[in-house]
Formats: C-alpha cells, structure tokens, sequence
C-alpha cells in the first residue's frame, strides 16, 4: 500500500498495518482507539517514524482499511456470545471479551472487575474470559476455535463446576462446545466465524 512508503522502516510499517487489521477484524476499537494504539507502538519502538504521518492521515488510512476489510451484517455469532456471557454475570461469573493480549493479562483484568462488582456487593464465584492472542488464532485463520479461558475464586463452585457452568450458557445460545472436563484445559467454541464489528454505540 503507498502509505505504508511513508515510513521509514518497513517492518514498522508492517507491522503498523497487521495491529489495524487485526483491530478493524476484532471489532472493539474506534478509529481514533485504533491510532492511538498504533502512535503508541511506533513511539515506543520505532521513535524515528513518529512523524511519518500526519494524525489526519492516519485516520483516513484507517477509515478506509475498515471500508475495505470490516465485517458487516447482523453479528449474529458475537450477540450469542455477548448473550452467553451476560448470562455468565447474572450467575456470579466475570466474564470478559478480548482480555488483555495473554492469558495472565486476562485473569488481571478479571480480577479487577470482579473486585468492583463485589465492592458493589455482588456475589462473583469464577471468570471467563477470551484474549486478543486467543481471537488473533480465528482473525488470521490460524483456526476456527475461539478459546476460553476460566477460574473459580472460591473452593465452591470448583473449577470444574465453573467451567461446567460456562458451557452450559455457550451451548444454551446455540454454540457447539469443546471441553475435557478438566480444570487445566480451556473450553473451545467451535466453528466459529467472528462478525463482530465496531459500533458508535461503543
């Protein structure tokens, strides 16, 4: 793409261009979300292209990789899952989307909501999450399984009994489930094909 000639190095741009797909496929960042991220990387780790291109510009090159490359359509597979984890809160599960990059981020970004919904003096017995790592493998075709990972935060419900829980709500809104049964193994949803995209309601 010509813009990405602007840069001074090609990698950065690369790069650049993979985390604004890979945030227009995802579907939870605005536009000026997504340049914000990206100034930040480039700042960080490519201080030399920080001028490379105007704030302006960038949004328009953004607006129209999501013209090109958004989903579109009803998001019929990320409304079940948003309802399947709605259902998870009401029982006491924090359960979170695309939670921080790896599995730690996620099980600290659980933990702290959890500590604000019990601050609320709400009952929170487990967690749920899915990362940006574990959606990346569906975005880049990697695999059709959006992986999840869980936890119980007392002795009972157990572990085992948590992620029983979280099945059950998956499979209630229609999804087919994949797991072992055992506390060490995340629980898959297979086949899934990702068509969220970024709303203004957001």
């Amino acid at each position: 793409m010509e813009w990405k000639n602007k840069f001074h190095d090609e990698y950065c741009a690369d790069e650049v261009e993979k985390m604004i797909l890979d945030e227009i496929k995802a579907g939870f960042l605005s536009d000026d979300e997504i340049l914000e991220e990206c100034e930040e990387y480039i700042e960080d780790d490519y201080p030399e292209d920080c001028d490379s291109i105007p704030e302006d510009d960038f949004l328009e090159i953004i607006k129209t990789l999501r013209s090109t490359y958004g989903n579109t359509g009803s998001q019929e597979n990320f409304k079940k899952l948003n309802d399947a984890f709605n259902a998870l809160m009401n029982r006491g599960i924090v359960a979170l989307h695309y939670a921080g990059y790896t599995q730690s981020d996620g099980f600290a970004e659980c933990a702290e909501a959890g500590a604000d919904l019990e601050a609320q003096g709400k009952n929170v017995i487990g967690c749920c999450f899915y990362t940006e790592q574990d959606l990346g493998h569906i975005l880049h075709e990697d695999s059709t399984q959006l992986y999840l990972s869980f936890g119980a935060y007392l002795d009972k419900p157990t572990t085992i009994e948590v992620g029983q829980m979280i099945t059950e709500e998956l499979k209630n809104v229609g999804f087919d489930v994949q797991w072992n049964q055992t506390a060490e193994t995340k629980a898959a949803i297979k086949n899934l094909i990702w068509d969220k995209y970024y709303t203004d309601r957001e």
